[in-house]
């Protein structure tokens, strides 16, 4: 089924007249350089492919091949003539579908995933929950459709792999993850380039934040959990931006001997962030419980119009405004 898909999404994008591609939300290397590989293929075919991102893209990943056809502009959605849209690594339907309101036409819509909590929401759906990343599904739709990737889209894929990965050193590390990142090595991907992208973006200030998020850490032997915070005067006082905090969940699941974490973060937008990271338990089953999703292993979701209250013993608790 997976080859017969994977044949099936090839034969609508090389007919599509005006594809547009769609990345998750919450722009991260995997959803970025999942699109952005499959936009190069593309672009050897001679079409160049929109793709949307929700926010302004990383300083981290803006080093990435065709990060150019990146765009936040809605107004991509009204071209009449639009007859495919590919999701990539997106389990939220209600965002994708508040898109899909401004599209006149009745495109086909190619949903490509791998997190457990997709809702199979396209009329195509690859969706291969055991893949590593959903650059590790591109990769296999590469390989299925006999293509072989340039440096720029091996590139592309390798930091997708690292990033879910966290560098092929948590759960999601398998067989899969380590014979695509071979591969794609032997592609031509450019590792220096992925590791400059993953690791050598934290700036001292955001160390500082990070620190802040060390100290507080508290355990609870009992869940087998600890549970770490950061609010909005931590990150505007020390001057650093929200992508800068990114990976502090990962970091911690790779460093400490607890079984499960969570990381509490306020947000600009006055809501309250909620991380899970796990060893051992299905975390995405926490995050769906609150409207969240994710991985088994990595999951998230968010207390709406929320905040972290804080007492001079540095005890928090989340409190609704």
């Amino acid at each position: 089924m997976e080859s017969y898909l994977h044949h099936q999404i090839h034969n609508h994008l090389l007919n599509a007249r005006h594809p547009v591609f769609i990345s998750d939300e919450r722009i991260d290397g995997d959803s970025l350089g999942s699109a952005l590989a499959l936009a190069d293929y593309l672009a050897q075919q001679g079409k160049i492919v929109p793709v949307y991102v929700a926010s302004p893209i990383p300083e981290q990943y803006q080093r990435l091949p065709r990060i150019h056809q990146c765009t936040t502009d809605l107004s991509i959605f009204e071209h009449p003539n639009i007859d495919v849209v590919v999701v990539f690594d997106c389990s939220d339907a209600s965002f994708i579908q508040k898109i899909l309101e401004r599209v006149s036409s009745d495109p086909i819509v190619i949903n490509i995933d791998h997190h457990k909590t997709n809702s199979r929401y396209g009329q195509v759906n690859q969706v291969i929950v055991d893949a590593p990343a959903t650059a590790a599904v591109i990769h296999q739709f590469f390989e299925t459709n006999h293509i072989l990737p340039s440096r720029d889209a091996a590139t592309c894929l390798l930091t997708g792999l690292c990033f879910d990965t966290t560098a092929f050193s948590n759960s999601a590390t398998n067989e899969r993850a380590l014979d695509a990142a071979s591969k794609l090595l032997l592609q031509g991907a450019r590792i220096q380039d992925v590791i400059q992208a993953m690791f050598h973006n934290r700036s001292i200030s955001a160390l500082r934040v990070w620190g802040l998020a060390l100290e507080r850490l508290e355990e609870d032997s009992k869940q087998g959990m600890i549970t770490t915070y950061l609010t909005r005067k931590d990150i505007e006082q020390n001057h650093v931006s929200d992508d800068e905090i990114d990976g502090l969940s990962n970091f911690l699941n790779l460093v400490t001997d607890m079984d499960t974490l969570q990381v509490l973060r306020e947000t600009p937008e006055g809501h309250v962030k909620v991380s899970l990271r796990s060893l051992t338990k299905d975390v995405s089953k926490i995050a769906q419980a609150y409207g969240g999703g994710g991985h088994m292993r990595a999951a998230g979701y968010v207390i709406s119009n929320a905040r972290l209250v804080c007492d001079a013993h540095q005890c928090w608790r989340v409190e609704h405004q």
